[in-house]
């Protein structure tokens, strides 16, 4: 009798899963240098047995296992097990999320009112399919806007977890600019976060590359900031007609059509299925046709 055929099951996560090299550089932040802390899935908490915190756009992640430092002329290469893929079903055309540190400035602390941004300290980002031949995406840096958010029922620093916890692999509308949330309160900000845990997007489309399995984030020998890097996601896409993204085309996906039909706000639903920034009757036969 022949032996039975062995099943394989390969689980993979929407993290980057391996380091493959590391160098501090010159002048990282101290006691910061475990690159292996940018492995797996970004901080929602912060600060245990010291100051505990929602990690929130006002208090990004800080504790030593949480983020990895950057130094001058150093550099972090990180790989994926399953190639995230220039996809442009993902919400918005991004493929790839990079967390960093970046805050809010808390204009009128604790109401957490935007007053600007710090800790945004850059980052040259590359990618590649083969860790050869590298990429660069000029248009983003590795640790800038938009600040991580780890839940979204929670206040700003708030020192227990919250319940609802964002959604790390859903990018934030990238028409957003930091002058868009000048002095906005924190409701506001949430608002046009919708529902997304920040990081920088990335879309694989402005390389050239249909797919990449590395990211090396480095920082130049004149550099005067060392960035810090917290995780990098793949992007999952979102299915067509699925409006609110619980992974099925319903009448709450109608509802959002007809409710926010016309041009689309910053911050609104992703019911712009063709990509023209403006919900009309193409979007809604998009719900309808695949209505599930």
């Amino acid at each position: 009798m022949s032996p039975l055929p062995i099943l394989l099951i390969v689980f993979t996560t929407p993290w980057a899963d391996t380091v493959i090299t590391y160098d501090a550089g010159v002048n990282p932040a101290p006691g910061y240098t475990n690159p292996q802390a940018a492995i797996g899935t970004p901080s929602r908490f912060t600060g245990e047995g010291i100051w505990p915190g929602v990690v929130s756009p006002f208090n990004a992640p800080w504790l030593a296992d949480e983020i990895v430092s950057i130094g001058a002329g150093g550099e972090l290469v990180l790989s994926f097990d399953a190639p995230i893929q220039d996809d442009p079903n993902n919400p918005w055309g991004i493929d790839l999320i990079v967390f960093g540190n970046t805050s809010f400035i808390d204009d009128a602390y604790p109401s957490a009112i935007v007053g600007g941004v710090f800790s945004d300290d850059g980052g040259t980002i590359e990618v590649s399919t083969d860790a050869k031949t590298w990429v660069s995406v000029t248009k983003s840096v590795a640790d800038g806007l938009w600040p991580t958010c780890g839940f979204t029922d929670s206040q700003p620093y708030d020192p227990v977890q919250g319940t609802l916890p964002s959604n790390f692999l859903l990018p934030i509308d990238p028409r957003l600019t930091i002058d868009d949330v000048m002095l906005m309160d924190y409701a506001s900000l949430l608002s046009v976060y919708a529902n997304s845990g920040g990081g920088t997007g990335i879309d694989l489309a402005q390389t050239g590359l249909p797919e990449i399995s590395y990211i090396r984030i480095s920082v130049p020998v004149d550099a005067t900031l060392s960035p810090e890097i917290d995780a990098v996601a793949d992007v999952a896409p979102q299915l067509q007609g699925d409006v609110n993204m619980d992974g099925i085309v319903d009448i709450n996906d109608l509802l959002l059509v007809i409710a926010y039909f016309g041009p689309l706000p910053i911050g609104g639903p992703l019911a712009d299925f063709n990509g023209d920034l403006i919900i009309d009757v193409t979007d809604l036969l998009v719900v309808i046709g695949n209505w599930s």
